[in-house]
Protein backbone atom coordinates (compact mmCIF):
# COMPACT_ATOMS: atom_id res chain seq x y z
CA UNK A 1 0.00 0.00 0.00
CA UNK A 2 2.94 2.37 0.43
CA UNK A 3 3.18 2.67 -3.37
CA UNK A 4 -0.09 4.62 -3.22
CA UNK A 5 1.77 7.48 -1.55
CA UNK A 6 5.48 7.04 -2.38
CA UNK A 7 7.25 6.31 -5.65
CA UNK A 8 10.99 6.50 -4.94
CA UNK A 9 12.43 3.00 -4.28
CA UNK A 10 14.85 4.45 -1.72
CA UNK A 11 12.00 5.94 0.31
CA UNK A 12 9.98 2.73 0.15
CA UNK A 13 12.95 0.67 1.38
CA UNK A 14 13.66 3.09 4.21
CA UNK A 15 10.07 3.12 5.45
CA UNK A 16 9.77 -0.66 5.36
CA UNK A 17 13.18 -1.34 6.92
CA UNK A 18 12.64 0.46 10.22
CA UNK A 19 10.97 -0.81 13.40
CA UNK A 20 7.59 0.31 12.04
CA UNK A 21 8.20 -1.50 8.76
CA UNK A 22 6.11 -4.64 9.43
CA UNK A 23 3.00 -2.54 10.02
CA UNK A 24 3.54 0.47 7.76
CA UNK A 25 1.72 -0.93 4.70
CA UNK A 26 -1.30 -1.84 6.79
CA UNK A 27 -1.29 1.63 8.31
CA UNK A 28 -1.23 3.14 4.82
CA UNK A 29 -4.23 1.03 3.88
CA UNK A 30 -6.16 2.17 6.94
CA UNK A 31 -5.46 5.82 6.12
CA UNK A 32 -6.77 5.35 2.60
CA UNK A 33 -9.85 3.52 3.84
CA UNK A 34 -10.64 6.27 6.35
CA UNK A 35 -10.49 8.94 3.65
CA UNK A 36 -7.39 10.89 4.64
CA UNK A 37 -6.06 13.18 1.96
CA UNK A 38 -2.93 12.20 0.03
CA UNK A 39 -0.80 14.94 1.60
CA UNK A 40 -2.01 14.18 5.14
CA UNK A 41 -1.41 10.44 4.72
CA UNK A 42 2.18 11.06 3.60
CA UNK A 43 2.88 13.13 6.71
CA UNK A 44 1.28 10.51 8.96
CA UNK A 45 3.28 7.69 7.37
CA UNK A 46 6.54 9.59 7.81
CA UNK A 47 5.62 10.25 11.44
CA UNK A 48 4.84 6.55 11.95
CA UNK A 49 8.21 5.46 10.54
CA UNK A 50 10.01 8.08 12.62
CA UNK A 51 8.15 6.99 15.78
CA UNK A 52 9.56 3.50 15.36
CA UNK A 53 13.15 4.84 15.33
CA UNK A 54 12.43 7.05 18.33
CA UNK A 55 11.07 4.16 20.39
CA UNK A 56 14.00 1.93 19.36
CA UNK A 57 16.57 4.52 20.48
CA UNK A 58 14.90 4.55 23.88
CA UNK A 59 15.52 0.81 24.18
CA UNK A 60 11.87 -0.11 23.84
CA UNK A 61 9.62 -1.81 21.31
CA UNK A 62 6.50 -0.58 19.59
CA UNK A 63 4.35 -2.82 21.76
CA UNK A 64 5.60 -0.87 24.82
CA UNK A 65 4.23 2.49 23.65
CA UNK A 66 1.46 4.20 25.57
CA UNK A 67 -0.53 7.43 25.40
CA UNK A 68 2.45 9.47 26.66
CA UNK A 69 4.71 8.29 23.83
CA UNK A 70 3.21 10.68 21.27
CA UNK A 71 3.83 13.68 23.55
CA UNK A 72 7.44 12.62 24.20
CA UNK A 73 7.97 12.06 20.47
CA UNK A 74 6.53 15.47 19.68
CA UNK A 75 8.93 17.16 22.09
CA UNK A 76 11.86 15.22 20.64
CA UNK A 77 11.06 15.95 17.01
CA UNK A 78 12.43 19.50 16.83
CA UNK A 79 16.01 18.46 17.73
CA UNK A 80 15.89 15.01 16.18
CA UNK A 81 19.03 13.20 15.09
CA UNK A 82 17.49 9.76 14.60
CA UNK A 83 19.12 7.78 11.76
CA UNK A 84 16.99 7.00 8.72
CA UNK A 85 14.47 9.72 9.57
CA UNK A 86 13.72 12.98 7.83
CA UNK A 87 13.98 15.20 10.91
CA UNK A 88 12.02 18.36 10.28
CA UNK A 89 9.96 20.81 12.23
CA UNK A 90 7.47 20.08 14.94
CA UNK A 91 3.87 20.43 13.79
CA UNK A 92 0.46 19.01 14.54
CA UNK A 93 0.84 16.38 11.80
CA UNK A 94 3.73 14.88 13.78
CA UNK A 95 1.68 14.57 16.93
CA UNK A 96 -1.56 13.38 15.36
CA UNK A 97 0.30 11.04 13.01
CA UNK A 98 1.99 9.34 15.96
CA UNK A 99 -1.30 9.10 17.87
CA UNK A 100 -3.07 7.72 14.83
CA UNK A 101 -0.35 5.14 14.27
CA UNK A 102 -0.50 3.93 17.86
CA UNK A 103 -4.30 3.68 17.60
CA UNK A 104 -3.80 1.50 14.54
CA UNK A 105 -1.32 -0.69 16.45
CA UNK A 106 -3.92 -1.11 19.19
CA UNK A 107 -6.51 -2.10 16.59
CA UNK A 108 -4.33 -4.89 15.16
CA UNK A 109 -3.30 -6.10 18.63
CA UNK A 110 0.32 -4.97 18.70
CA UNK A 111 -0.20 -2.45 21.53
CA UNK A 112 -2.43 -2.71 24.55
CA UNK A 113 -5.52 -0.56 24.88
CA UNK A 114 -4.97 1.46 28.04
CA UNK A 115 -8.68 2.05 28.53
CA UNK A 116 -9.31 -1.70 28.67
CA UNK A 117 -6.27 -2.39 30.84
CA UNK A 118 -7.62 -0.12 33.57
CA UNK A 119 -9.96 -2.16 35.72
CA UNK A 120 -12.88 0.05 36.79
CA UNK A 121 -14.63 -0.60 40.06
CA UNK A 122 -17.43 -3.14 39.52
CA UNK A 123 -20.84 -1.55 39.07
CA UNK A 124 -23.56 -2.74 41.46
CA UNK A 125 -25.79 -5.40 39.91
CA UNK A 126 -28.93 -3.40 40.67
CA UNK A 127 -27.56 -0.42 38.71
CA UNK A 128 -26.72 -2.66 35.76
CA UNK A 129 -30.29 -4.01 35.83
CA UNK A 130 -31.66 -0.47 36.11
CA UNK A 131 -29.70 0.65 33.05
CA UNK A 132 -30.97 -2.37 31.09
CA UNK A 133 -34.55 -1.62 32.15
CA UNK A 134 -34.24 1.99 31.02
CA UNK A 135 -33.04 0.94 27.56
CA UNK A 136 -35.46 -1.93 27.03
CA UNK A 137 -38.68 -0.68 28.60
CA UNK A 138 -38.34 3.10 28.50
CA UNK A 139 -36.39 3.46 25.25
CA UNK A 140 -34.03 5.88 26.99
CA UNK A 141 -31.14 7.37 25.03
CA UNK A 142 -27.57 6.54 25.97
CA UNK A 143 -27.03 9.94 27.55
CA UNK A 144 -30.11 9.52 29.75
CA UNK A 145 -29.09 6.01 30.77
CA UNK A 146 -25.63 7.24 31.70
CA UNK A 147 -26.99 10.15 33.74
CA UNK A 148 -29.60 8.07 35.61
CA UNK A 149 -27.11 5.26 36.23
CA UNK A 150 -24.56 7.69 37.66
CA UNK A 151 -27.16 9.12 40.04
CA UNK A 152 -28.19 5.62 41.14
CA UNK A 153 -24.60 4.57 41.77
CA UNK A 154 -23.88 7.68 43.84
CA UNK A 155 -27.01 7.03 45.93
CA UNK A 156 -25.89 3.46 46.64
CA UNK A 157 -22.42 4.64 47.68
CA UNK A 158 -23.99 7.12 50.09
CA UNK A 159 -26.72 4.92 51.63
CA UNK A 160 -25.26 1.41 51.32
CA UNK A 161 -25.67 -1.66 49.13
CA UNK A 162 -28.97 -2.82 50.67
CA UNK A 163 -31.87 -0.62 49.49
CA UNK A 164 -34.30 -2.49 51.76
CA UNK A 165 -32.92 -0.63 54.79
CA UNK A 166 -33.00 2.83 53.20
CA UNK A 167 -35.26 5.35 54.92
CA UNK A 168 -37.00 8.49 53.76
CA UNK A 169 -34.85 10.56 56.10
CA UNK A 170 -31.64 9.12 54.65
CA UNK A 171 -32.72 9.77 51.07
CA UNK A 172 -33.72 13.34 51.90
CA UNK A 173 -30.47 14.09 53.73
CA UNK A 174 -28.43 12.73 50.81
CA UNK A 175 -30.32 14.89 48.32
CA UNK A 176 -29.97 18.08 50.39
CA UNK A 177 -26.22 17.51 50.84
CA UNK A 178 -25.77 16.66 47.16
CA UNK A 179 -27.46 19.76 45.75
CA UNK A 180 -25.17 21.97 47.84
CA UNK A 181 -22.38 20.91 45.49
CA UNK A 182 -24.15 21.47 42.16
CA UNK A 183 -26.08 24.03 40.17
CA UNK A 184 -29.81 24.38 39.60
CA UNK A 185 -29.78 22.46 36.30
CA UNK A 186 -27.96 19.49 37.80
CA UNK A 187 -30.28 19.53 40.82
CA UNK A 188 -33.37 19.30 38.60
CA UNK A 189 -31.90 16.34 36.74
CA UNK A 190 -30.94 14.71 40.03
CA UNK A 191 -34.54 14.86 41.22
CA UNK A 192 -35.73 13.07 38.09
CA UNK A 193 -33.01 10.40 38.11
CA UNK A 194 -33.34 9.58 41.83
CA UNK A 195 -37.12 9.32 41.68
CA UNK A 196 -36.91 7.05 38.63
CA UNK A 197 -34.40 4.78 40.37
CA UNK A 198 -36.40 4.61 43.60
CA UNK A 199 -39.61 3.83 41.69
CA UNK A 200 -37.75 1.04 39.89
CA UNK A 201 -36.52 -0.40 43.22
CA UNK A 202 -39.99 -0.16 44.72
CA UNK A 203 -41.70 -1.95 41.82
CA UNK A 204 -39.30 -4.89 42.10
CA UNK A 205 -39.50 -5.01 45.89
CA UNK A 206 -35.95 -3.88 46.59
CA UNK A 207 -36.96 -0.94 48.83
CA UNK A 208 -39.99 0.30 50.76
CA UNK A 209 -42.93 1.54 48.73
CA UNK A 210 -43.23 5.22 47.80
CA UNK A 211 -39.66 5.96 48.87
CA UNK A 212 -39.32 8.17 45.77
CA UNK A 213 -41.59 10.70 47.47
CA UNK A 214 -38.80 11.38 49.94
CA UNK A 215 -36.86 13.18 47.20
CA UNK A 216 -37.82 16.84 47.71
CA UNK A 217 -39.17 18.91 44.87
CA UNK A 218 -36.66 21.42 43.56
CA UNK A 219 -38.05 24.93 43.09
CA UNK A 220 -38.09 25.60 39.34
CA UNK A 221 -40.78 27.47 37.46
CA UNK A 222 -41.31 25.33 34.42
CA UNK A 223 -41.77 27.14 31.10
CA UNK A 224 -41.47 30.50 32.88
CA UNK A 225 -39.09 32.18 30.46
CA UNK A 226 -39.68 33.15 26.85
CA UNK A 227 -38.57 30.76 24.09
CA UNK A 228 -35.28 31.76 22.46
CA UNK A 229 -35.68 31.93 18.73
CA UNK A 230 -34.32 33.65 15.62
CA UNK A 231 -36.11 36.35 13.67
CA UNK A 232 -37.01 35.67 10.01
CA UNK A 233 -34.15 37.94 8.91
CA UNK A 234 -31.68 36.00 11.06
CA UNK A 235 -32.95 32.72 9.64
CA UNK A 236 -32.42 33.98 6.08
CA UNK A 237 -28.89 35.10 6.94
CA UNK A 238 -28.14 31.77 8.59
CA UNK A 239 -29.26 29.78 5.55
CA UNK A 240 -27.39 32.13 3.20
CA UNK A 241 -24.22 31.55 5.23
CA UNK A 242 -24.43 27.89 4.16
CA UNK A 243 -24.62 28.60 0.42
CA UNK A 244 -21.88 27.07 -1.66
CA UNK A 245 -20.95 24.01 -3.67
CA UNK A 246 -18.45 22.50 -1.23
CA UNK A 247 -19.33 19.33 0.68
CA UNK A 248 -19.17 21.16 4.01
CA UNK A 249 -21.52 23.94 2.96
CA UNK A 250 -24.01 21.48 1.43
CA UNK A 251 -24.06 19.44 4.63
CA UNK A 252 -24.48 22.52 6.81
CA UNK A 253 -27.33 23.81 4.67
CA UNK A 254 -29.20 20.48 4.88
CA UNK A 255 -28.72 20.37 8.65
CA UNK A 256 -29.90 23.95 9.17
CA UNK A 257 -33.00 23.47 7.00
CA UNK A 258 -33.99 20.27 8.82
CA UNK A 259 -33.76 22.07 12.14
CA UNK A 260 -35.49 25.29 11.17
CA UNK A 261 -38.22 23.85 8.92
CA UNK A 262 -39.16 20.73 10.88
CA UNK A 263 -38.03 21.61 14.40
CA UNK A 264 -35.98 18.44 14.82
CA UNK A 265 -33.73 17.94 17.82
CA UNK A 266 -29.98 17.79 17.30
CA UNK A 267 -29.99 14.09 18.20
CA UNK A 268 -32.73 13.43 15.65
CA UNK A 269 -30.55 14.86 12.88
CA UNK A 270 -27.48 12.94 14.05
CA UNK A 271 -29.43 9.65 13.97
CA UNK A 272 -31.04 10.14 10.54
CA UNK A 273 -30.34 7.37 8.07
CA UNK A 274 -30.83 7.25 4.32
CA UNK A 275 -33.69 4.74 4.65
CA UNK A 276 -35.56 7.18 6.89
CA UNK A 277 -36.36 9.33 3.84
CA UNK A 278 -39.38 8.11 1.90
CA UNK A 279 -38.79 9.92 -1.35
CA UNK A 280 -41.90 8.69 -3.17
CA UNK A 281 -44.17 9.77 -0.33
CA UNK A 282 -42.25 12.98 0.35
CA UNK A 283 -41.91 12.20 4.05
CA UNK A 284 -39.26 11.75 6.69
CA UNK A 285 -39.33 9.11 9.41
CA UNK A 286 -38.01 10.45 12.73
CA UNK A 287 -37.40 8.44 15.89
CA UNK A 288 -37.12 10.61 18.99
CA UNK A 289 -37.22 10.21 22.74
CA UNK A 290 -38.58 6.93 24.05
CA UNK A 291 -38.44 5.46 20.52
CA UNK A 292 -41.44 7.66 19.64
CA UNK A 293 -41.58 7.52 15.83
CA UNK A 294 -43.46 9.85 13.51
CA UNK A 295 -43.52 10.66 9.81
CA UNK A 296 -43.11 14.31 8.92
CA UNK A 297 -43.67 15.96 5.53
CA UNK A 298 -40.40 16.67 3.76
CA UNK A 299 -40.38 20.24 2.37
CA UNK A 300 -39.02 20.65 -1.14
CA UNK A 301 -36.06 22.85 -0.16
CA UNK A 302 -35.06 20.44 2.61
CA UNK A 303 -35.20 17.45 0.24
CA UNK A 304 -33.18 19.32 -2.40
CA UNK A 305 -30.54 20.21 0.20
CA UNK A 306 -30.24 16.59 1.35
CA UNK A 307 -29.91 15.34 -2.23
CA UNK A 308 -27.24 17.95 -2.92
CA UNK A 309 -25.24 16.79 0.08
CA UNK A 310 -25.64 13.08 -0.66
CA UNK A 311 -24.05 13.67 -4.07
CA UNK A 312 -20.78 14.60 -2.32
CA UNK A 313 -21.13 12.66 0.93
CA UNK A 314 -18.07 10.50 1.73
CA UNK A 315 -18.71 6.81 1.25
CA UNK A 316 -18.53 4.82 4.49
CA UNK A 317 -18.63 1.07 4.23
CA UNK A 318 -21.47 -0.45 6.24
CA UNK A 319 -22.92 2.84 7.47
CA UNK A 320 -25.95 4.69 6.11
CA UNK A 321 -26.15 7.72 8.39
CA UNK A 322 -26.94 10.76 6.29
CA UNK A 323 -24.64 13.22 8.00
CA UNK A 324 -20.98 12.54 8.72
CA UNK A 325 -17.93 14.52 9.75
CA UNK A 326 -16.19 16.54 7.06
CA UNK A 327 -12.67 15.59 8.09
CA UNK A 328 -11.07 12.18 8.04
CA UNK A 329 -11.65 9.72 9.48
CA UNK A 330 -15.19 10.09 8.18
CA UNK A 331 -17.60 9.01 10.87
CA UNK A 332 -21.26 9.76 11.68
CA UNK A 333 -21.93 12.30 14.40
CA UNK A 334 -21.60 10.51 17.72
CA UNK A 335 -24.44 12.54 19.23
CA UNK A 336 -26.31 15.80 18.84
CA UNK A 337 -23.32 17.85 20.02
CA UNK A 338 -21.80 17.66 16.54
CA UNK A 339 -24.99 19.02 15.01
CA UNK A 340 -25.08 21.89 17.50
CA UNK A 341 -21.46 22.65 16.58
CA UNK A 342 -22.53 22.96 12.93
CA UNK A 343 -25.20 25.48 13.96
CA UNK A 344 -22.81 27.52 16.08
CA UNK A 345 -20.27 27.77 13.27
CA UNK A 346 -22.99 28.78 10.80
CA UNK A 347 -24.17 31.49 13.21
CA UNK A 348 -20.63 32.84 13.43
CA UNK A 349 -20.37 33.00 9.64
CA UNK A 350 -23.74 34.73 9.39
CA UNK A 351 -23.01 37.18 12.19
CA UNK A 352 -26.12 36.05 14.07
CA UNK A 353 -25.87 36.89 17.77
CA UNK A 354 -28.43 35.24 20.05
CA UNK A 355 -28.46 34.15 23.73
CA UNK A 356 -28.84 30.51 22.61
CA UNK A 357 -26.36 29.36 19.97
CA UNK A 358 -27.11 25.65 19.65
CA UNK A 359 -29.47 23.57 17.54
CA UNK A 360 -32.33 23.91 20.03
CA UNK A 361 -32.67 27.60 19.18
CA UNK A 362 -33.74 26.53 15.68
CA UNK A 363 -36.31 24.13 17.16
CA UNK A 364 -37.78 27.08 19.06
CA UNK A 365 -37.67 29.10 15.84
CA UNK A 366 -39.60 26.46 13.90
CA UNK A 367 -42.29 26.31 16.59
CA UNK A 368 -42.76 30.08 16.82
CA UNK A 369 -42.92 30.41 13.02
CA UNK A 370 -45.64 27.75 12.82
CA UNK A 371 -47.56 29.54 15.54
CA UNK A 372 -47.30 32.91 13.77
CA UNK A 373 -48.64 31.35 10.58
CA UNK A 374 -51.75 30.17 12.38
CA UNK A 375 -50.91 26.49 12.90
CA UNK A 376 -52.95 25.15 15.88
CA UNK A 377 -51.06 24.13 18.99
CA UNK A 378 -52.11 20.49 18.73
CA UNK A 379 -50.59 20.24 15.24
CA UNK A 380 -47.40 21.97 16.40
CA UNK A 381 -47.24 19.44 19.24
CA UNK A 382 -47.50 16.63 16.68
CA UNK A 383 -44.61 18.00 14.62
CA UNK A 384 -42.42 18.61 17.67
CA UNK A 385 -43.47 15.27 19.21
CA UNK A 386 -44.45 16.76 22.55
CA UNK A 387 -46.18 14.37 24.92
CA UNK A 388 -48.27 17.13 26.49
CA UNK A 389 -49.95 20.17 24.98
CA UNK A 390 -48.76 22.28 27.93
CA UNK A 391 -45.20 22.02 26.63
CA UNK A 392 -46.29 23.30 23.23
CA UNK A 393 -48.26 26.12 24.86
CA UNK A 394 -44.89 27.48 25.96
CA UNK A 395 -44.52 28.91 22.45
CA UNK A 396 -47.78 30.84 22.69
CA UNK A 397 -45.78 33.46 24.59
CA UNK A 398 -43.55 34.05 21.58
CA UNK A 399 -45.95 36.41 19.76
CA UNK A 400 -45.38 39.40 22.01
CA UNK A 401 -47.30 41.71 19.66
CA UNK A 402 -50.46 39.62 19.96
CA UNK A 403 -50.03 39.32 23.73
CA UNK A 404 -49.88 43.11 24.02
CA UNK A 405 -53.23 43.39 22.22
CA UNK A 406 -55.00 41.05 24.64
CA UNK A 407 -53.19 41.99 27.86
CA UNK A 408 -55.35 43.73 30.46
CA UNK A 409 -54.06 46.83 32.31
CA UNK A 410 -53.26 46.69 36.00
CA UNK A 411 -56.17 47.95 38.15
CA UNK A 412 -54.27 50.96 39.45
CA UNK A 413 -53.57 52.01 35.86
CA UNK A 414 -57.27 52.39 35.10
CA UNK A 415 -58.59 56.01 34.94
Amino acid sequence: MLETYFVAPKTLRRLRAGPSGPYIDGFAGSLEQDGFSHACAIRYLRAAAHLGHFVQRQGRMLMDTDSSTAEAFFRHFGACDCPHSNGGKRNHHTYFGAKRYRAYLVTIGVCQDEAKSEQPSPEPAVVIAFRHWLRKHRGAADGTVKQYGRGAEELIKALGDDPSVWTAGGVRRYFVERIDRCGAGTAEKLVTSLRAFLRYLSVFGHCQADLHEAVPAFAAWRLADLPRYLTPDQVDRLIAACNGRSRERRRDRAVILLLVRLGLRAGDVARLRIDDIEWSAGSLRVTGKGRYQVRLPLPQDVGDAIVGYLELRPRISGDDHIFVRNIAPYRPFRCGDGVSHVVRRAMQRAGVVTPAKGAHALRHTAATEMLRHGVPLDQIALVLRHRGIDTTAYYAKADVGLLKRIAQPWPEALP
